[in-house]
């Protein structure tokens, strides 16, 4: 029997309404304002994607 997932836990939130969040494992979902969402391996890519998303203007799942 598997263990079910636990929630996501929030890690950052910016001024801009950007969140990044503890997915499980070294996974991370960064979502903008709008709710559009991407999940990345790592804190370190969570950041820069949540970063580069609010500097250029776009949706996380926009930017390579």
């Amino acid at each position: 029997m598997t263990e079910p997932n636990p929630a996501p836990q929030l890690v950052a939130r910016t001024p801009l309404g950007s969140t990044i969040e503890a997915v499980g494992g070294d996974l991370y979902r960064v979502c903008d304002g709008s709710h559009h969402c991407r999940t990345v391996p790592g804190l370190w890519q969570a950041q820069e994607l949540a970063h580069q998303a609010e500097l250029m203007h776009r949706h996380p799942e926009q930017l390579p």
